[in-house]
């Protein structure tokens, strides 16, 4: 978003939640990324709006686009799903691992729904040396091409030792733990051809799951966060001071030693569990559309108005207890968006 030398925080009553750190790494997921519709670039096609919601639970985007020449044209719609490079020690979060479309992600063109594709290939670098893609060979072998999940690890359990040679020897896997872990970097894209009539206007939407980064735990505090954890969060999500006394106040009151319970004495509802959320959405790169629109709406959803959220987004205003939106005209954002949720709100 623009500008992030002016952040913007935006915030709620205080609420507690947990960076990755120690011993809740197990409880950790990583989020990946995603966002920006692409379209074979033409000098007669005009983005007239773009509208932009974000949330833990769904993202969606709209696209009106105008076509102002005299003949129909016929353009590729792409929208880039997140690149995905496996790795032993990190768990993504991804809501259909099971899926090539592994955010769900559905499309809608004129309000209907439309009909896509997904286009995937799996590339390696080997250290000192040019990537290499390893599609055909990963196809050839049964195996999945997201490096990630369940389904992977369990194929590559399943495969012959001399199989599995071929991948190993490479270095395409690697041990871990009582399996394998996958090393390469799968790209996927959704791909649709669109028609955009002469002189007609498009409206394009796109909606998915997204993949939540997320920890659990009483660590987002002043004794926890620190250093250079500090200067990144102030980077990434343009946390303030305020922000991190709300935090550093719950840390500590919920942290406190309770009194014992007297046998006689009425039940009191269970402490809050608390819940660092983060996720973002790639507004550049990957090919998006690179003009202006129009006009540019963004709004970003919180959940709970007990909650606590910050990010970088300069002129944001609140406009409900949980939503606050961003509007500009003739406006390209010029940098990913990243939103961090203290979420006190998770069911036991």
């Amino acid at each position: 978003m623009p500008r992030p030398a002016q952040p913007l925080l935006l915030a709620a009553a205080m609420i507690l939640a947990a960076p990755m750190a120690g011993a809740l790494a197990e409880e950790s997921l990583v989020n990946l990324d995603a966002g920006g519709l692409a379209l074979d670039k033409t000098e007669q096609i005009e983005l007239k709006a773009e509208d932009v919601f974000l949330s833990a639970k769904q993202i969606r985007a709209s696209y009106r686009f105008l076509n102002k020449a005299s003949q129909d044209v016929t353009a590729t719609v792409t929208i880039p799903l997140p690149e995905v490079t496996g790795e032993a020690d990190l768990d993504f979060a991804l809501p259909n691992s099971a899926s090539p479309n592994f955010l769900d992600l559905q499309v809608r063109a004129g309000g209907k729904p439309a009909e896509t594709s997904v286009e995937q290939q799996a590339f390696f670098t080997p250290e000192g040396s040019k990537e290499i893609e390893i599609t055909d060979l990963i196809k050839s072998l049964n195996l999945p091409l997201l490096p990630a999940g369940a389904a992977t690890s369990d194929a590559l359990k399943r495969l012959s030792e001399e199989d599995r040679a071929k991948l190993r020897t490479p270095g395409y896997i690697e041990p871990a733990g009582d399996g394998w872990a996958p090393l390469w970097t799968l790209r996927s894209k959704i791909v649709r051809q669109q028609l955009l009539p002469a002189g007609k206007e498009v409206v394009l939407q796109y909606s998915y799951t997204p993949s939540l980064g997320s920890a659990a735990g009483l660590y987002f505090d002043r004794a926890n966060l620190t250093g250079e954890s500090l200067t990144q969060y102030q980077k990434k999500y343009c946390v303030t001071e305020g922000f991190l006394r709300a935090a550093d106040a719950l840390t500590k009151r919920l942290a406190a030693p309770k009194p014992p319970a007297s046998e006689t004495a009425p039940k009191t509802a269970q402490p809050p569990k608390t819940r660092q959320t983060y996720f973002g959405y790639a507004f550049i790169g990957n090919g998006r559309w690179s003009g202006p629109a129009g006009r540019f709406s963004l709004v970003i959803d919180k959940a709970f108005p007990d909650n606590l959220v910050s990010f970088c987004a300069d002129g944001a205003r609140k406009i409900s207890s949980t939503r606050y939106e961003l509007k500009r005209a003739n406006y390209a954002p010029d940098r990913n968006i990243d939103i961090l949720i203290l979420d006190k709100n998770t069911a036991p």
